[in-house]
């Protein structure tokens, strides 16, 4: 059989041997990193920081915006559903730009367009107008996040360096999250020139000019999108289209059927989104059967890491979205917290977050790869114990609560840090930055989904009671948590290696 332009090997600069020569070293060949370059991944993780504490930084902000703006419920789960799901649906979008435009360029775009998004969401009168805003956020951020890994890629040559970035990206990913509850509970509980939950989008604007100013001189070229050689991948805009219009109608049919129901429209809708869904992935087949660039290549699913990197990446951050959402809630309207309590309530999560991401390469270096199954375990240990808490002293201070959240964080800072490298890893060279967009397209749409399903769930169950909601609602996020243990294991087992992507056939 014949291979088509999309089975056939890319061009470009040769991977470094993985294995290298008996007895030697694989890092000899390639040259070290730079300190300019380390300087520059300091750069890129400040965007990728950015653009994952916004998804979480809204939520102590949400009661907030929920009372000035007088929005529904539904509304207000839209304002990080909205953001979260322009950002997945454009991923794989942006990464494709940026094979196209020039990484380094996408970036430093998307740092602008990021900055203005934030000026909108702070300048919002309605509710209607801030999840705007925050949608055009989250495409600004789809450009500029697919660009990190694929910089981090061909900056560092030299495999323990590439693989002590990546641990460093996934360590940013896990304390964002965190981060988020901390850093919008003081902003609102200091109020800033009396701008309330406003300041939680305009402090992006200074971090966004000094990553700009800094991008700019520490950032270098790639080859990318400056006349490289070899055919330049083409944008699938159809298979764009219908990614994103089904994502758009499924998040939406969730998010407003919880509390309006499920009429004619609403269900509709959901049917909508299987279809175009559907469509999306019978498209992909017929772009790379035809040799042309699909948006994500149907070959990546034959590949073990990307086929169950997928899932597991999905199963966690959409489970640790979700539980972060509607743990603020739980503080502020059952607690009766102020935003700054609950902020100071998430930071020792936030700190074992931290900590355990420092010392996740350690860990896995002296027990394996069941040091991050065991987390995942450890994760759904300290769900229990949340809900523990909630149950047997459900009048009681948040501290009730202290234990789970340690245990809970630390486990998910061992996670997040090793989970995008370990997908990664069973992924041949050749498709690697098609693989990222797709497993990072996974994690933003995980999220919402987790915020907009769980947050249903939550809803439904809290009609009479809303501590017996939250507490039967983390009952779900436990079993969820153990799910990410067992794909997890799956994971790192080991496989065959991927086979080339010239020698697989459609």
């Amino acid at each position: 059989m014949s291979r088509t332009p999309d089975d056939a090997p890319r061009s470009g600069p040769a991977e470094p041997s993985r294995t290298g020569a008996p007895g030697t070293s694989p890092d000899e060949g390639p040259a070290a990193a730079t300190p300019a370059q380390w300087a520059a991944l300091a750069v890129l993780l400040l965007g990728a920081f950015m653009g994952f504490l916004d998804i979480f930084i809204v939520n102590v902000a949400n009661p907030s915006i929920q009372a000035e703006l007088h929005a529904g419920f539904a509304e207000i789960q839209l304002v990080p559903t909205g953001y979260t799901l322009a950002y997945g649906a454009g991923l794989v979008t942006g990464g494709r730009l940026g094979d196209l435009l020039g990484r380094r360029r996408l970036f430093l775009a998307g740092l602008i367009a990021f900055a203005a998004a934030s000026v909108g969401c702070a300048a919002a009168q309605s509710p209607g107008f801030l999840i705007a805003a925050r949608v055009v956020q989250g495409l600004a951020a789809a450009v500029m996040l697919p660009q990190v890994l694929a910089l981090i890629q061909v900056t560092f040559r030299r495999e323990s360096q590439r693989a002590r970035a990546i641990g460093l990206y996934g360590a940013v990913i896990g304390v964002g999250v965190v981060a988020g509850q901390i850093v919008g509970g003081l902003l609102i509980a200091w109020d800033v020139a009396g701008l309330g939950w406003r300041s939680v989008f305009l402090v992006n604007v200074p971090l966004c000019l000094i990553a700009l100013v800094a991008g700019v001189r520490l950032i270098e070229d790639d080859e990318r999108g400056n006349g490289a050689a070899g055919p330049r991948p083409t944008l699938d805009l159809p298979g764009a289209a219908l990614l994103g219009l089904g994502l758009l109608a499924g998040i939406h049919a969730l998010v407003t059927g919880a509390e309006r129901g499920w009429p004619g429209v609403r269900t509709a809708q959901a049917v909508l989104a299987v279809a175009l869904l559907g469509l999306f992935a019978l498209r992909e087949r017929r772009v790379a059967a035809a040799g042309a660039a699909p948006l994500l290549p149907p070959r990546l699913f034959r590949q073990r890491g990307f086929a169950l990197g997928l899932p597991t990446a999905a199963s966690f951050h959409g489970m640790n979205g979700a539980f972060v959402f509607l743990l603020a809630f739980h503080l502020q309207k059952t607690e009766g917290l102020t935003a700054l309590e609950s902020a100071l309530t998430f930071t020792p999560m936030a700190i074992l977050t931290s900590v355990a991401s420092v010392l996740c390469g350690r860990l896995v270096a002296r027990f394996g790869r069941h040091a991050v199954t065991a987390s995942a375990a450890a994760m759904a240990l300290g769900l229990l114990l949340v809900l523990a808490g909630v149950v047997l002293r459900p009048d009681g201070p948040a501290t009730a609560l202290l234990p789970g959240l340690l245990l809970y964080g630390a486990g998910g800072g061992i996670v997040a840090t090793s989970l995008l490298g370990t997908a990664l890893s069973g992924v041949h060279p050749d498709d690697v930055g098609a693989a990222s967009g797709g497993i990072l397209t996974a994690i933003q749409a995980s999220e919402a989904l987790g915020v907009a399903g769980i947050g249903a769930l939550f809803a439904t169950l809290s009609h009479s009671d809303a501590a017996y909601g939250f507490a039967r609602t983390v009952l779900v996020l436990a079993a969820l948590a153990l799910l990410t243990a067992a794909l997890l294991d799956l994971l790192g087992r080991p496989g065959r290696p991927s086979a080339p992507a010239g020698e697989q056939h459609s």
